[in-house]
């Protein structure tokens, strides 16, 4: 290289490889976007490879070696895959999971490689840079303008730069994320962190082979990044089913089979935003071991659209236009529109908010337009590396803007309840803590962050980042369920946290390493897809089965036909041989009709969290109709009219609208706001003869139960239809799960008393002495209160079932061989049928 030549140099994280063309070196002054190299050593002593790699190169490989890694001809599949086939293996792919050299210490060993021939594969520690030495002699040989070298061999540019800080960075986020979750219980922002890097690593790796003018192979991306990131996730996940039912109560069983099967196909944070708007979802809130992996949900979504952007700058790359402004403007258009919707759904529903992709997509743009601009801001800056032999410029000032960098990364957790108010603007808080790590670089200070970042414990801690993100949680849950603690202590959460560094250094080293390192999976396209087909197949295969096994050992015939085994009216000493619904019975327990609303019982509009239902189907002949109207709270007794209007061919149809009670003539929330109206408008559509709604509330918190506002006027306008009312009060509610409470007990050998002690209360603990409804048993259709009523008069039958679901005086968990409760306020379907079926009937008949 002439002394008046300059090269310029790509800044990059641990694992990205060179590309295989050469390239002409540019004048500094004709792009500022391009940085460049100060101090670059390019000797050959520099770059060639151990003498001892060349001997192995040229031992002859034996017919196994030649079977699994010898040159193969490129199918059509392959051509699709990978495109033309590259002079080494693509290995440059990166992601902020990626790692120096998997728990080596030593990413310099990445480097180290030799010339491999073209259409050959080689193994992933082999097939790597020539080194500058050939690259330099390519580079001279070329004329001006033209790209790449002259002889029938192409040669590697410059390795990209490892940039040791950057890989502690990683490992700052992740005990960040560990040390939240373990000991303060709450969010640290460091997964934003990871949605930042992840973008900035991968956006380096597609703007260099478009600079280069090499295809993108998008699908070879998409093999080469999940091949590597679905194996460790799937065996933790199965280890995690194994763990769950050998040490969890069949109760969340479901929920983690559910999010085992949505994880593994990067979805589960699409789950978890259904369950957080599904008022069924009993379990949204509850501590899963596989909720965490929600975040690699939002960035496998992300690794699946990222490559398609840039797709959109390849016509420009051919035409030898400049990529990176284009670009640059395609994630600032992202970010305006993305933090748009994340500050507007945050205010307006941040739980859904939270795990929303759109709401998330603006921190992976600003990854990315970190990563365009940054060879700018370094260009501008003096930037360099710690292998340069210039210092570079502004060092203090550079140290100084990393350490307030990591100040607001360790400060923005406890400052801030991350929880409740991200994704919104205030994320902006990390991403600029982490930005400001990434751009303040190599200080060439002593007391520089940078220094910090690149100790070797860090280093470590970097390397296993993603299997200790995967294993952590897991571990932490499954704790804190078989301690009952809501939060770790001092020394156990030491133990959790060291068990999860262990754990993720073994499979670091026997599983990802492995597969990340493994030449035959990367010789052929259709390996890669095996590797990644195997790891969901395993996982859904695993979860389906379990689910399978115990659907398939259960009766499917209601149990109530038979009757209880133990009266639903005492608690019990001893435990029943089997007490129901099973744990992976409680999505079953909620009260749903058979049929959409048809026929003539069809609504002349929907309207919002309403899901009209029927018994009959809407070409039967019903001798009456009983509509259900109301909260669930009206719609958890359902099951016991089932059994009466069965008997008489009655119609029963379910108007209930979660959450909001019937209440014409009263203000409502803007939730509930048209609900009264629309139920009105209906039962003058289909004229029932009986409506059912619960005319009370009860609290968790409150002794005294309290009739809703402006029920008498409600009660009122369906008398004065010559609708009859059957008034229900609320049963109890309660600020713990009453199921799992129970369930608890019952797992660790105790009774159905034992679990009344631990979750019972006295009833006068939860209702009132007296009926708050009863005055509405004096209402009449059309007359209002009246001392002698017409005998044809619509009235009001007001119904309390406090002595059914209380009896003695006692709110129990457990009567006789059947669990009172699904969650924390609804009865159980089951219970319900056999102990009010009876109430419900005589209040029917009369």
């Amino acid at each position: 290289m002439g002394a008046g030549e300059r090269k310029e140099i790509t800044i990059s994280s641990p694992g990205d490889q060179p590309t295989p063309h050469a390239r002409r070196a540019e004048p500094i002054g004709e792009d500022p976007w391009v940085q460049p190299a100060v101090g670059t050593d390019s000797s050959p002593e520099r770059s060639a490879p151990p003498a001892g790699a060349a001997a192995a190169r040229s031992m002859a490989p034996s017919r196994l070696e030649d079977w699994t890694q010898g040159p193969v001809p490129a199918s059509s599949l392959d051509d699709w895959l990978q495109g033309p086939l590259e002079d080494h293996m693509e290995q440059s792919a990166e992601d902020a999971w990626s790692t120096a050299e998997s728990v080596t210490g030593h990413p310099d060993r990445q480097h180290r490689g030799a010339t491999i021939e073209q259409g050959t594969a080689a193994p992933l520690g082999t097939a790597l840079a020539h080194g500058a030495a050939q690259e330099a002699e390519a580079t001279s040989a070329a004329p001006a303008g033209h790209r790449g070298g002259t002889g029938a061999r192409k040669t590697h540019p410059e390795r990209p730069v490892f940039r040791r800080e950057l890989h502690g960075l990683r490992a700052l986020a992740l005990m960040l994320v560990a040390v939240y979750h373990i000991w303060l219980g709450r969010v640290s922002g460091g997964v934003d962190v990871f949605l930042f890097l992840s973008a900035f690593f991968l956006t380096g790796t597609f703007v260099r082979r478009l600079d280069a003018g090499r295809p993108l192979a998008v699908p070879r991306y998409w093999l080469h990044t999940f091949k590597r990131l679905l194996p460790p996730a799937a065996v933790t996940i199965l280890a995690t089913l194994v763990a769950t039912w050998w040490l969890l109560p069949p109760s969340i069983w479901p929920t983690v089979m559910q999010q085992s099967a949505a994880s593994i196909g990067y979805v589960q944070n699409v789950l978890l935003v259904f369950q957080e708007v599904d008022y069924q979802a009993r379990d949204a809130g509850a501590s899963s071991p596989l909720q965490h992996l929600w975040s690699l949900s939002v960035q496998g979504q992300a690794f699946l659209l990222w490559p398609l952007l840039f797709l959109l700058a390849v016509p420009l790359a051919r035409r030898g236009k400049a990529v990176r402004r284009p670009l640059l403007g395609l994630m600032a258009l992202i970010v305006a529109a993305s933090l748009t919707w994340s500050i507007i759904e945050t205010a307006s529903n941040q739980p859904v908010a939270y795990f929303d992709t759109g709401a998330r997509l603006w921190e992976f743009a600003a990854g990315s337009m970190l990563a365009l601009a940054l060879p700018w801001i370094d260009h501008h800056t003096g930037a360099r590396r710690p292998e340069d032999a210039t210092a570079p410029r502004f060092g203090t000032q550079r140290a100084m803007l990393g350490w307030a960098g990591l100040i607001a990364l360790l400060a923005c957790g406890i400052l801030l309840n991350v929880s409740s108010v991200f994704p919104g603007w205030i994320a902006i808080w990390p991403l600029t803590g982490a930005a400001a790590v990434v751009i303040a670089g190599h200080t060439g200070t002593r007391w520089g962050v940078d220094r910090l970042l690149s100790t070797r414990p860090a280093a470590f801690i970097g390397d296993i980042s993603y299997a200790l993100y995967l294993v952590h949680w897991p571990l932490l849950v499954l704790w804190l369920h078989r301690s009952g603690q809501e939060r770790a202590g001092l020394l156990d959460g030491l133990v959790v946290l060291f068990a999860s560094g262990v754990l993720a250094w073994l499979l670091t080293r026997l599983v990802d390493a492995p597969i990340r390192r493994s030449a035959w999976l990367e010789a052929r396209p259709w390996r890669a897809l095996t590797a990644v087909a195997a790891s969901i197949a395993l996982v859904l295969g695993a979860a389906g089965g379990w689910w399978l096994t115990l659907t398939m050992s259960t009766p499917q015939q209601p149990v109530a036909s038979a009757g209880p085994a133990l009266p639903t009216d005492e608690v019990v000493t001893d435990t029943a041989p089997v007490i129901r619904p099973f744990g992976w019975q409680l999505g079953e327990q909620w009260p749903n009709l058979p049929h959409a609303c048809a026929g003539p019982w069809a609504p002349p509009e929907p309207f919002h969290n309403v899901t009209c239902q029927q018994l009959l189907p809407g070409d039967a002949t019903a001798e009456e109709t009983i509509v259900v109207v109301g909260s669930s709270h009206a719609r958890q007794f359902i099951p016991a009219l089932i059994p009466w209007a069965q008997e008489r061919d009655v119609q029963i149809v379910n108007l209930a609208m979660d959450g909001c009670a019937f209440q014409a003539g009263a203000e409502r929330s803007e939730y509930c706001n048209g609900y009264d109206e629309y139920v009105l408008k209906y039962v003058d559509q289909v004229e029932p003869s009986t409506v059912l709604t619960t005319v009370t509330r009860s609290a968790p918190d409150s002794s005294q139960d309290a009739m809703h506002a402006s029920m008498d006027t409600a009660v009122q306008m369906l008398l004065d239809r010559g609708i009859d009312v059957i008034a229900m009060r609320d049963t109890p509610r309660w600020s713990q799960d009453q199921y799992e409470c129970a369930e608890k007990e019952i797992v660790a050998g105790g009774t159905p008393a034992d679990a009344d002690l631990a979750c019972g209360a006295d009833v006068e603990e939860k209702l009132a002495a007296e009926n708050p409804a009863a005055s509405l048993a004096g209402l009449r259709g059309g007359a209002g209160p009246s001392d002698a009523p017409a005998d044809d008069a619509a009235s009001v039958t007001v119904i309390d079932a406090t002595e059914h679901v209380c009896p003695n005086g006692r709110c129990s968990p457990i009567l006789g061989d059947t669990y009172v409760y699904m969650d924390d306020n609804h009865l159980s379907r089951l219970f319900v049928e056999r102990a009010l079926t009876d109430v419900l009937a005589g209040a029917l008949d009369a």
